[in-house]
């Protein structure tokens, strides 16, 4: 796996959540599950080599480093979202959780974001 977005929710939270998985080939699929838990129809779709080169060369560029900012809001949402790069998580995105990737970093997951699913692509809270 090349590059992976997870849409989550808390346990117990009612929502819905997805899956996006692009594979070295170019190929990318997203799942999707409705707020009852019941799996939608996946879509699917692949990159070209070039767009996969551009995504994969600016993954693995990024430095991948996390801020902690020392004051921050302590409100709390049911949902979040995990990227990962080759299998490894790279950054967790919560809301008000004070922490904040490079820009650099965030540029390739939102351009990677956008390659596979525009929806992905979604400002920092």
């Amino acid at each position: 796996m090349v590059f992976e977005v997870d849409h989550r929710a808390v346990p117990g939270a009612k929502l819905a959540t997805s899956t996006i998985k692009l594979h070295g080939n170019g190929a990318w699929v997203r799942v999707e599950t409705n707020p009852d838990g019941q799996a939608l129809a996946p879509t699917s779709g692949c990159l070209g080599k070039a767009e996969l080169k551009q995504l994969v060369d600016g993954l693995h560029a990024a430095p991948w480093k996390v801020t902690t900012a020392r004051v921050h809001c302590m409100a709390m949402s049911s949902t979040f979202t995990e990227y990962q790069v080759d299998g490894k998580l790279v950054f967790t995105q919560k809301l008000c959780s004070g922490q904040t990737l490079d820009d650099k970093s965030r540029a390739a997951i939102d351009f990677a974001a956008a390659q596979v699913d525009p929806a992905a692509a979604r400002p920092t809270p």
